[in-house]
Protein backbone atom coordinates (compact mmCIF):
# COMPACT_ATOMS: atom_id res chain seq x y z
CA UNK A 1 0.00 0.00 0.00
CA UNK A 2 1.44 3.36 -0.99
CA UNK A 3 1.81 6.41 1.21
CA UNK A 4 -0.92 8.29 -0.65
CA UNK A 5 -3.43 5.50 -0.13
CA UNK A 6 -2.66 5.18 3.59
CA UNK A 7 -3.01 8.96 3.95
CA UNK A 8 -6.39 8.87 2.18
CA UNK A 9 -7.61 6.11 4.49
CA UNK A 10 -6.55 8.07 7.57
CA UNK A 11 -8.35 11.20 6.33
CA UNK A 12 -11.49 9.23 5.47
CA UNK A 13 -11.50 7.64 8.94
CA UNK A 14 -11.11 11.07 10.53
CA UNK A 15 -14.03 12.45 8.50
CA UNK A 16 -16.23 9.48 9.40
CA UNK A 17 -15.33 9.84 13.10
CA UNK A 18 -16.14 13.57 13.01
CA UNK A 19 -19.52 12.93 11.34
CA UNK A 20 -20.37 10.25 13.92
CA UNK A 21 -19.42 12.53 16.82
CA UNK A 22 -21.49 15.40 15.43
CA UNK A 23 -24.51 13.17 14.90
CA UNK A 24 -24.22 11.78 18.45
CA UNK A 25 -23.85 15.29 19.89
CA UNK A 26 -26.92 16.42 17.96
CA UNK A 27 -28.93 13.48 19.28
CA UNK A 28 -27.98 14.34 22.87
CA UNK A 29 -29.01 17.97 22.60
CA UNK A 30 -32.44 17.26 21.12
CA UNK A 31 -33.80 15.39 24.14
CA UNK A 32 -37.00 16.63 25.71
CA UNK A 33 -36.83 18.48 29.04
CA UNK A 34 -37.51 16.30 32.08
CA UNK A 35 -39.50 16.90 35.24
CA UNK A 36 -37.20 16.06 38.14
CA UNK A 37 -38.01 15.96 41.86
CA UNK A 38 -35.44 16.20 44.65
CA UNK A 39 -36.48 15.33 48.20
CA UNK A 40 -33.99 17.27 50.31
CA UNK A 41 -33.67 16.58 54.03
CA UNK A 42 -31.37 19.00 55.85
CA UNK A 43 -29.84 17.87 59.13
CA UNK A 44 -27.42 20.26 60.77
CA UNK A 45 -24.95 21.29 58.10
CA UNK A 46 -25.64 18.57 55.51
CA UNK A 47 -28.28 17.26 53.14
CA UNK A 48 -29.28 13.71 52.34
CA UNK A 49 -28.55 13.86 48.60
CA UNK A 50 -25.76 11.60 47.40
CA UNK A 51 -22.75 13.76 46.59
CA UNK A 52 -22.80 17.51 46.51
CA UNK A 53 -23.80 18.07 42.88
CA UNK A 54 -27.31 18.03 41.41
CA UNK A 55 -26.88 17.62 37.63
CA UNK A 56 -29.68 18.64 35.25
CA UNK A 57 -30.10 19.92 31.70
CA UNK A 58 -31.28 23.33 30.57
CA UNK A 59 -35.06 23.40 30.28
CA UNK A 60 -35.65 20.68 32.90
CA UNK A 61 -38.46 21.43 35.35
CA UNK A 62 -37.21 20.97 38.91
CA UNK A 63 -39.18 20.43 42.10
CA UNK A 64 -37.45 20.63 45.48
CA UNK A 65 -39.30 19.17 48.47
CA UNK A 66 -37.55 20.43 51.61
CA UNK A 67 -37.46 19.44 55.24
CA UNK A 68 -34.98 20.73 57.80
CA UNK A 69 -34.06 20.33 61.43
CA UNK A 70 -32.91 23.98 61.59
CA UNK A 71 -34.59 27.29 60.81
CA UNK A 72 -33.18 29.11 57.83
CA UNK A 73 -33.30 29.70 54.13
CA UNK A 74 -32.57 27.30 51.29
CA UNK A 75 -30.93 29.46 48.63
CA UNK A 76 -29.87 28.66 45.06
CA UNK A 77 -27.42 31.38 44.08
CA UNK A 78 -27.62 32.67 40.53
CA UNK A 79 -31.29 31.77 40.30
CA UNK A 80 -32.05 34.01 43.29
CA UNK A 81 -34.37 31.39 44.74
CA UNK A 82 -34.80 31.62 48.51
CA UNK A 83 -37.17 29.38 50.45
CA UNK A 84 -37.63 29.39 54.20
CA UNK A 85 -37.25 26.10 56.04
CA UNK A 86 -38.01 25.19 59.64
CA UNK A 87 -38.31 22.03 61.71
CA UNK A 88 -41.68 20.36 61.24
CA UNK A 89 -42.62 22.70 58.36
CA UNK A 90 -42.04 20.97 55.00
CA UNK A 91 -41.64 23.30 52.03
CA UNK A 92 -41.77 22.78 48.29
CA UNK A 93 -40.89 24.93 45.28
CA UNK A 94 -40.40 24.44 41.59
CA UNK A 95 -38.75 26.23 38.68
CA UNK A 96 -37.39 25.66 35.19
CA UNK A 97 -33.60 25.43 34.93
CA UNK A 98 -33.19 27.99 32.17
CA UNK A 99 -29.72 29.36 33.03
CA UNK A 100 -26.71 27.10 32.47
CA UNK A 101 -23.67 26.87 34.72
CA UNK A 102 -22.76 26.01 38.31
CA UNK A 103 -24.94 27.44 41.06
CA UNK A 104 -24.12 27.23 44.75
CA UNK A 105 -26.85 25.84 47.01
CA UNK A 106 -26.66 27.31 50.51
CA UNK A 107 -28.43 27.00 53.82
CA UNK A 108 -28.59 30.38 55.55
CA UNK A 109 -29.26 29.68 59.21
CA UNK A 110 -31.40 32.14 61.11
CA UNK A 111 -29.98 33.13 64.48
CA UNK A 112 -33.32 34.09 66.05
CA UNK A 113 -36.90 33.06 65.36
CA UNK A 114 -37.75 36.76 64.89
CA UNK A 115 -35.23 36.94 62.01
CA UNK A 116 -37.26 34.42 60.05
CA UNK A 117 -40.51 36.22 60.75
CA UNK A 118 -39.13 39.36 59.11
CA UNK A 119 -37.48 37.53 56.22
CA UNK A 120 -34.07 38.83 57.31
CA UNK A 121 -30.86 37.07 58.20
CA UNK A 122 -28.74 38.57 60.93
CA UNK A 123 -25.25 37.72 62.03
CA UNK A 124 -24.03 38.59 65.47
CA UNK A 125 -20.42 39.65 64.98
CA UNK A 126 -19.51 38.16 68.36
CA UNK A 127 -20.76 34.64 67.51
CA UNK A 128 -18.42 32.02 66.14
CA UNK A 129 -21.27 29.85 64.80
CA UNK A 130 -21.27 29.31 61.03
CA UNK A 131 -24.48 30.85 59.69
CA UNK A 132 -24.01 30.00 56.03
CA UNK A 133 -23.49 26.42 54.98
CA UNK A 134 -22.84 25.27 51.43
CA UNK A 135 -24.97 22.16 50.91
CA UNK A 136 -23.92 21.55 47.33
CA UNK A 137 -24.14 22.72 43.74
CA UNK A 138 -26.73 22.79 40.99
CA UNK A 139 -25.07 22.12 37.62
CA UNK A 140 -27.21 22.97 34.61
CA UNK A 141 -25.81 21.69 31.31
CA UNK A 142 -26.87 23.02 27.89
CA UNK A 143 -29.47 20.86 26.19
Amino acid sequence: MGTVTRSCIVRAAAVIAAVLLLSLAGACTESEPESLTFNVEIEGDAWNLVGEIVKVRQGDHLTFNLSSDVRGGFHIHGYDLFNEVAPGEPASFEFTADATGNFEIMLHKFTLASDMDHGEMSQDAGEEELLEVRLGWLQVFPR
